[in-house]
């Protein structure tokens, strides 16, 4: 279901047309996907892992399913948690 959810939020983010300079984000901050394993910080690019003291950061607001789905999105990973 979750990925389901993941190829959905894609669709949309490319049927939008974002700018060629702006990247889609995978996930967008949907409340039923906040489930996500983790989570990215829009304004920095950076994701945490689920114990991560800015894993709820009021930023923090792109759910990914796996690491690898952050990492393509062009987030890196934080240099506290080090998911």
């Amino acid at each position: 279901m979750r990925k389901v959810l993941v190829c959905i939020a894609l669709l949309l983010a490319l049927a939008v047309g974002a700018a060629a300079d702006e990247r889609p984000l995978p996930v967008a901050a949907f409340p039923s996907v906040a489930a996500g394993e983790y989570h990215g910080n829009r304004n920095s690019r950076i994701f945490h892992r689920p114990g991560c003291r800015y894993y709820n950061c009021k930023h923090c607001v792109v759910v990914f399913v796996s690491r690898q789905a952050a990492l393509e999105a062009g987030f890196r990973p934080c240099k506290v948690c080090k998911p």
